[in-house]
């Protein structure tokens, strides 16, 4: 990091004391709010002032933020580990500087992708059977799992009643037979989603679907029902999928980046290619957002000062994702990995070690269920959780009296995260509701006190639809570069989850051998792994 970066961020330490010494709750500062057309983002609910705040927007001024997304977006080899290019805003809109054979591979991916979905849903392309599909089961882990899945239940209202999309995404045999026997094999559609297509969960599904099918398929080619999507065709071509079958993608394109690709062809069939057009555009919308709006006014920006703020000056080591609406209940688990993965480090760009904290440990739940769980620690304990809460303003189902009554459990504990019980309250709460059981007066008041002060974040879409989901999700892409950026990261490699796949292999030939020789179980060999 560079000597001013350093300076401020001692400056931004000595005035932070001010809010630590401070026992009052800070006022709400009303200006604290962003609006786009989709999203309203309100940051009034943290413990800093108008002050602060100016200071740690001078972070993103000194690491000069806009101009390193124009590098990234522009082409340049952002990734320094890996040797390659960023480019997952380019499936959004192309920047008009970026090498043209790349700008019209992603113009014919998309063409292809509308072609495919639409003669999917159309009847045009049938299974093997000479059938319509009424069933997709897209299979593949982690950036080819997490991101289609929170998308498509979450836009589950535009999709298609004719066509169901399904996951299979677990190495555990359990998943994917539990899929298939609720499937019709002349009518299924299997796409195989794997940039490397190696990946061993991928690949072991894979060999047992095809023994499914093959016990349907009166020896018809069941091959037809195979889609894949990588970066490697030559694999894809060894296991037999069909090269028209096989849609490409590249190296410069990470996987928790991928959801704007081919990637999600299932999703794109389910919803139709419009609404997924819609669901880019949504994510254009962000882009510009984040490169075009000064950082007071930058929803990303402020997203990664916040946290950046609370891990490095208050120890926090989470951040908590709280959606209010049952269609975004899988959406922390593609944060998480977008979060997790990118910023888990401890090495800078230049292989040196960093002193500070990096990367939070990212969490949530649906809002409604979870304030019957975790919430006594959010309110009570001592640790310090920043979080976001999320809804819409409109009802998902149209019940909008049962999403008014939603929207006052959200607004009810954003309040009292921030404000706090004071023992008045508590005391008008006890008399009210708990003094006629015969219960100890004043360990009821103390334990009814909530001191408050605790950070969140509110936004709220106007709809859950295509574009706001769109516009969501890239803000949060773009917060986690921005956090990358302050860290003085590479939010877009990952080496230390190759380590684990590496050695299971060397693992498994180990079990393997163990068994065929000595008959060991698994129960003696793991103890000898132990010791």
């Amino acid at each position: 990091m560079n000597k001013i970066f350093l300076e401020q961020i001692k400056k931004i330490k000595a005035d932070t004391l001010r809010f630590k010494k401070s026992k009052k709750n800070s006022k709400n500062n009303k200006n604290f709010f962003i609006k786009t057309d989709n999203v309203y983002f309100d940051y009034s609910r943290n413990t800093f002032d108008d002050k602060l705040i100016k200071k740690l927007l001078n972070l993103a001024e000194i690491i000069d933020i806009k101009n390193k997304y124009k590098e990234l977006i522009n082409g340049h080899e952002v990734n320094i580990s890996e040797k390659r290019k960023v480019l997952h805003p380019a499936l959004r809109r192309v920047s008009p500087s970026l090498d043209k054979s790349i700008s019209k591979k992603i113009y014919d991916h998309k063409d292809y992708l509308k072609k495919l979905s639409n003669d999917i849903r159309s009847g045009r392309k049938k299974s093997f059977s000479n059938k319509n599909y009424t069933d997709i089961v897209s299979i593949g882990t982690g950036g080819s799992f997490f991101g289609i899945k929170a998308v498509y239940e979450s836009l589950k209202n535009y999709s298609s009643v004719k066509i169901k999309l399904h996951f299979i995404s677990n190495l555990d045999f359990t998943e994917n037979r539990d899929l298939l026997l609720k499937l019709n094999p002349k009518t299924t559609l299997f796409i195989v989603v794997s940039k490397s297509f190696r990946t061993i969960e991928t690949i072991e599904n894979i060999k047992k679907i095809k023994q499914w099918l093959n016990k349907s398929s009166n020896k018809s080619n069941i091959m037809n029902n195979f889609l894949a999507v990588t970066e490697n065709d030559s694999e894809a071509l060894k296991l037999g999928i069909h090269e028209d079958n096989i849609i490409k993608i590249w190296d410069w394109l990470g996987g928790r980046y991928s959801i704007w690709s081919g990637v999600s062809v299932g999703l794109i069939i389910a919803i139709g290619y419009t609404n997924f057009k819609k669901f880019l555009n949504g994510a254009e919308k962000a882009d510009k957002h984040f490169s075009q709006n000064k950082y007071n006014k930058n929803i990303p920006v402020i997203m990664a000062l916040i946290s950046f703020y609370y891990t490095t000056y208050f120890g926090a080591q989470s951040h908590l994702i709280l959606p209010y609406n049952y269609r975004l209940r899988f959406l922390q688990d593609h944060i998480q990995q977008l979060e997790m993965e990118s910023n888990g480090k401890s090495l800078d760009v230049d292989g040196k070690r960093i002193s500070s904290k990096a990367g939070n440990i990212v969490w949530g739940g649906s809002g409604s269920c979870s304030q019957h769980s975790f919430y006594q620690l959010l309110h009570q304990g001592n640790l310090i959780i920043p979080s976001d809460f999320i809804i819409s303003k409109k009802s998902d189902c149209g019940s909008q009296d049962n999403h008014d009554m939603l929207f006052s459990n959200f607004l009810s504990h954003l309040e009292i995260l921030n404000k706090g019980f004071s023992k008045l309250q508590a005391t008008e709460l006890y008399e009210k509701k708990f003094s006629n059981q015969g219960l100890d007066e004043e360990l009821v008041i103390r334990n009814l006190m909530l001191s408050g002060k605790n950070p969140a974040n509110a936004i709220l879409l106007n709809q859950l639809s295509p574009e706001s989901l769109g516009e969501l999700i890239a803000f949060y892409e773009h917060k986690t570069y921005v956090l990358g950026l302050l860290y003085g990261i590479n939010s877009f490699d990952q080496w230390a989850v190759e380590i684990g796949k590496i050695k299971a292999v060397e693992i498994y030939d180990d079990i393997k051998e163990a068994k065929r020789k000595n008959k060991k179980t698994n129960i003696k060999i793991m103890k000898e792994y132990l010791n």
